[in-house]
């Protein structure tokens, strides 16, 4: 099946000409079609991302918009981690004040809360982020849309993340075959021992929520062009 994505090329600057020699029949689609049938799209991240994927030349006026789209994203997934840890230290702290107060020796459930709560704390500082993530976000998200343009797409689950509403073991729920470590760290700009450590889970959650944002985008996008290009939607009309 053709990507109808992949007819946003044609709105890049251009040295050939599409609509000549296609032969007979029904009229191709012009540049205008193709324009109108993204101007269809909302505005917000998976269009950003379409654009930058499958229109870089546009999409490159407007980086901004990506950037914006991204952090509105990141900000809220940040603190929540971020929060997570930080109530998880309370709930320890809390817990060994309370054992303190007591002036007894701790007794068998103090000391199953305490192991609780330390585990509580590792589990929420693995998942917490770095504290300097938003100085990382644009080499990431520079990595990201080279990896989507690629069209490397997982094929457990074919570029989707989920398979049969679970997550996708295969690409860890990103929608895209895993690239080795090490060239991932490059291509953000850490070192390769740093990046399973620190930067995996954040690379792999902005991977996977970028490219469920692009899919969606051309979703909508293909309904469009099927409004323009004769498709079942334009004859029911």
């Amino acid at each position: 099946m053709v990507d109808r994505r992949e007819m946003l090329a044609r709105l890049n600057a251009q040295t050939v000409r599409f609509d000549v020699g296609q032969g007979g029949g029904a009229p191709s689609l012009t540049t205008s079609d193709i324009a109108a049938a993204l101007g269809m799209v909302p505005a917000g991240l998976g269009r950003e991302v379409m654009e930058a994927v499958y229109l870089p030349d546009g999409a490159i006026r407007h980086r901004g918009k990506l950037a914006e789209a991204v952090l509105a994203i990141v900000r809220p997934e940040f603190t929540r981690r971020a929060r997570a840890l930080a109530e998880a230290e309370d709930d320890l702290s809390f817990s060994k004040e309370m054992v303190s107060l007591s002036r007894r020796s701790m007794s068998d459930a103090q000391r199953r809360i305490l192991r609780d709560r330390e585990a509580a704390v590792e589990r929420a500082r693995a998942q917490a982020w770095p504290k300097n993530t938003y100085q990382h976000l644009s080499r990431m998200v520079d990595a990201v849309v080279l990896e989507l343009a690629s069209g490397n797409r997982c094929e457990e689950c074919r570029g989707a993340g989920v398979i049969e509403d679970k997550g996708c073991a295969g690409c860890r729920c990103t929608g895209i075959e895993p690239l080795p470590d090490m060239r991932r760290a490059a291509a953000i700009g850490c070192h390769r021992s740093d990046y399973p450590k620190r930067w995996k889970d954040v690379f792999e959650w902005l991977l996977a929520e970028m490219n469920q944002s692009g899919e969606i985008a051309s979703r909508q996008f293909s309904r469009a062009m099927s409004n323009h290009d004769g498709g079942p939607q334009a004859r029911a009309a």
